[in-house]
């Protein structure tokens, strides 16, 4: 980005140059309308969801200003501290999808099957009898949430 002399104005809000706010030129474009205010850049970047230039179709390329006092290398403790929260939110989402699964693939086809046999079989063991009348599926999920509930 190059700095603009006095007189020019900026394309987007009309104001001149101050001290406090130059003009630049970051693209290609010439004549009246290649100054720009770096805020006014920005704020019609993010209103246009471009990154280059609408006239010019240059591409604008920022380069991030980080503060002096900042370190060289990040500490030990900020990478854990990521570390551990990047490790509890992909716990949460196993654990999550988990129940989800279950219930899906074990709850809902063992209810569906229990009340199925309540509604044919008026006496006896309904588990024997939803082994025996429910689907392969649904008795494989039966089988296997009893003996995980014993």
């Amino acid at each position: 980005m190059s700095l603009s002399s006095a007189g020019d104005i900026c394309r987007v809000c009309r104001s001149e140059g101050t001290q406090d706010k130059p003009l630049y030129h970051p693209c290609v474009c010439t004549g009246s309308i290649k100054f720009i205010h770096q805020e006014c850049l920005v704020q019609w970047l993010k209103h246009s969801r471009k990154e280059y230039c609408e006239l010019c179709k240059h591409r604008f390329a920022f380069t991030p200003i980080y503060s002096p006092d900042m370190p060289s290398r990040l500490p030990v403790q900020d990478i854990f501290a990521g570390l551990v929260t990047s490790v509890g939110t992909a716990i949460r989402y196993w654990f999550h999808y988990t129940l989800v699964a279950f219930a899906w693939l074990g709850v809902v086809p063992l209810t569906a099957c229990k009340y199925k046999c309540l509604k044919t079989q008026s006496s006896g063991d309904i588990w024997t009898a939803c082994l025996t009348k429910c689907s392969f599926e649904v008795s494989i999920s039966a089988v296997l949430l009893l003996s995980l509930c014993r």
